[in-house]
């Protein structure tokens, strides 16, 4: 497989050294696999990363066109930052129209789904981008569904908000390119305990995502994480801010897609992990003190959000 790795003005070098890593990994475990990892740059062939360091590209933009349209098993990796220089655009969306229209499977980190919206390569389906932008990319295109996740993948095209969630496509990749097996070698050399699901939120204070939302969404969601121990009734805290349920499920679903009640267990869950990672509680005292009285409910619930048990992140029963 040919691996087309494309540096943009402004990437993230944590992103590029996320992508690089594990395919240089997975070509040296598995030689028999044949992997070719070529880099090639949007504009000039020495690409400034926005850590200020410089890598060198041996391929230019039209070779890379030439690379996309010839034959051969290939995937192209579009590394971006939070941002990208305005001249870059045109050249952007070039080179993933074309991707595109040659079937090869595009991989984008940063603002690179701003980038696949622009070049329309995303039509109406979906896709996420960095935390602190994605109100805006929801607002901009408002055909896309912008999800907030570590990495949204539609029909062939995957992306990211880059950082430390490229780790976790690019294990996904190869699990499903090549192999399980593969990828857990790849995790085992890399020193990857628990690859995160793509579906999983994009870490900070889930608090912060309401921001900028309505004031009474707000005041529901700070009612919310003040009793998480004994979690209240979506009822009982729709009337204490003057609205009704109904009301309360139609500015979750618009603002948060998801319902009061998913919402508040998410809160509970992510309480619940910052509890198993810190604190020596056990994980039954943790469950009763984020709400869920029985620990095999729990438990259910945690893998479900995080992708594993809660004994999975430490030793304590």
């Amino acid at each position: 497989m040919q691996i087309l790795i494309v540096l943009v003005p402004g990437f993230s070098q944590l992103s590029f050294g996320a992508i690089v890593e594990p395919f240089k990994t997975l070509a040296t475990i598995a030689p028999s696999e044949k992997i070719q990892i070529n880099l090639g740059a949007i504009a000039e062939p020495e690409v400034v990363s926005s850590a200020g360091f410089s890598v060198t590209c041996h391929l230019s933009l039209n070779e890379v066109l030439e690379e996309i349209k010839s034959y051969g098993r290939k995937t192209l990796f579009l590394c971006c930052g939070l941002r990208t220089p305005y001249k870059t655009q045109n050249d952007i969306v070039k080179l993933l129209r074309t991707a595109h229209r040659y079937g090869v499977a595009i991989y984008g980190t940063g603002c690179a789904a701003w980038k696949m919206a622009d070049a329309g390569i995303l039509g109406k389906g979906s896709g996420t981008v960095h935390w602190s932008t994605l109100p805006a990319f929801a607002e901009r295109h408002s055909e896309i569904k912008a999800k907030d996740a570590l990495f949204v993948t539609h029909e062939n095209t995957t992306s990211s908000p880059g950082d430390a969630a490229t780790i976790d496509m690019i294990v996904a990749f190869i699990k499903k390119e090549f192999s399980l097996e593969l990828a857990q070698r790849v995790c085992n050399h890399l020193i990857i305990s628990f690859p995160r699901r793509g579906d999983t939120c994009q870490p900070r204070n889930l608090r912060n995502m309401v921001r900028d939302t309505p004031q009474k969404l707000q005041k529901i969601v700070q009612k919310m994480s003040e009793n998480l121990e004994n979690p209240l009734l979506i009822t009982e805290i729709s009337k204490s801010v003057g609205i009704s349920v109904r009301q309360a499920e139609r500015l979750f679903l618009k603002h948060l897609d998801s319902s009061p009640k998913a919402y508040y267990r998410k809160l509970r869950l992510h309480h619940s992990r910052m509890l198993v990672e810190q604190t020596s509680m056990s994980i039954l005292e943790i469950s009763l003190a984020c709400g869920f009285f029985n620990r095999r409910t729990f438990t259910q619930y945690y893998r479900e959000e995080f992708g594993f048990p809660p004994t999975n992140t430490r030793r304590t029963p």
